[in-house]
């Protein structure tokens, strides 16, 4: 083995071993201070001896193989019963396969992630893993209604966010809340990383992403928010009632557009083409695009963030829409070091977002950053896919 390999196989090891947002020095602590070196060095070779080699500095599928690479990817976000991941051959470049994630009526409601016991294979980490006697539940919204979601009678029918959703009628939102899952009138078929493919928000990290949405978008008009990639920072704050992802890849009315928050402020940054031709404008300076996220703020409402933008020598995104896409984004969040969004299109320089990216964090936590691609929108009565050919992330300098 490569040292600079067993270096990404230890760093690994120690992002799994430490819980997101913890001190990684917290988790080698007894009663009389810190762990013995030598012990956690055995800890350490006894899963590098039982276990696959795990996140270092840089991952990647390019979704080649007849199943989801579980190892990497979690589906706890898709309903694989009823719509699951499909892999197929591009007729256009017989070489190459790519993964489909598909949004349709069994996609209503959400879906909360259950993950599943740990397996014998890691029974050594018990230690440091929940309690095995049932699923362990995630929840990424904070839970806005009180009681489990799992019962819907507990949940008041006018209380069921909408979002000005025009889809989302009385049936509609009865069938969502039946669904037992997130308790909205809302889509997700999400892929999100494994938990240890995680780091700490304010390192800069870069993603390639190569995508294609459908050709024919049935809804051009409402505005019905459509997420495709999103980039949430956890833990954050208590004081954020219903947090945004700090950067999103958005696909509202079939256009590709990019989002970033400074708070609760959001601001539109780069965006495709509309659905009539014109071309949104990409100016330079302070980021004027830019809407209030707070639950309290009613629509629409104005914000200013502390965010500026450059823009390139042509800011327009392509179209995804019946045409592959290769977006790349280098990511580093935080609001009191250097910060900065750069966003790329097919190898061309689109923009570069710089200030207060993201949000404040826990207290005493360290935010991480947790990624996710797949549909998240309010309820859309199309079905409607996702092709995906690639995903890479690697730490940039």
């Amino acid at each position: 083995m490569a040292a600079t390999s067993g270096r990404a196989e230890i760093i690994g090891i120690e992002r799994q071993l430490i819980k997101p947002g913890e001190d990684p020095r917290a988790q080698f602590q007894t009663r009389t201070g810190h762990m013995n070196f030598c012990w956690k060095t055995a800890i350490c070779l006894y899963v590098v001896v039982i276990g696959p080699a795990l996140a270092g500095d840089k991952w990647s599928d390019d979704f080649s193989t007849s199943e989801l690479n579980r190892s990497l990817w979690s589906p706890c976000q898709i309903n694989m019963d009823k719509a699951p991941i499909e892999f197929l051959h591009d007729p256009d470049d017989p070489g190459s396969q790519f993964a489909r994630i598909t949004v349709d009526i069994n996609s209503l409601g959400g879906k909360k992630c259950r993950k599943e016991p740990p397996g014998p294979r890691i029974t050594p980490l018990s230690a440091f893993s929940p309690p095995p006697d049932r699923p362990v539940e995630e929840s990424d919204e904070p839970n806005l209604h009180g009681p489990s979601f799992n019962d819907t009678k507990t949940i008041p029918f006018a209380a069921v966010h909408t979002n000005g959703d025009p889809y989302c009628d009385s049936a509609i939102i009865q069938r969502a809340l039946a669904a037992g899952e997130e308790g909205e009138c809302i889509q997700r078929q999400e892929l999100r990383f494994q938990s240890q493919y995680i780091h700490a928000a304010d390192e800069p990290f870069t993603y390639k992403l190569r995508f294609r949405m459908p050709a024919v978008i049935q809804d051009t008009k409402n505005s019905v928010r459509w997420v495709i990639a999103q980039w949430k920072e956890e833990p954050i704050s208590p004081v954020y009632e219903d947090p945004s992802p700090a950067l999103a890849q958005r696909f509202d009315d079939g256009v590709l557009h990019v989002t970033v928050q400074d708070e609760d402020c959001r601001c539109r940054v780069a965006s495709a083409p509309m659905p009539d031709g014109s071309i949104w404008p990409a100016r330079p300076g302070v980021a004027r695009d830019c809407i209030s996220t707070r639950p309290s703020d009613p629509a629409n409402t104005a914000c200013t963030a502390n965010l500026t933008v450059e823009y390139g020598a042509d800011p327009v995104l392509p179209s995804p829409r019946g045409a592959w896409v290769d977006m790349q984004y280098r990511v580093q969040m935080s609001r009191s070091k250097a910060a900065a969004i750069e966003i790329y299109a097919n190898g061309r320089f689109v923009a570069r977002v710089t200030g207060k990216i993201g949000y404040e964090p826990a207290p005493g936590k360290i935010p991480q950053v947790k990624f996710k691609i797949g549909h998240y929108r309010d309820y859309l009565p199309s079905i409607d896919t996702m092709d995906i050919d690639r995903v890479e992330v690697e730490r940039s300098d």
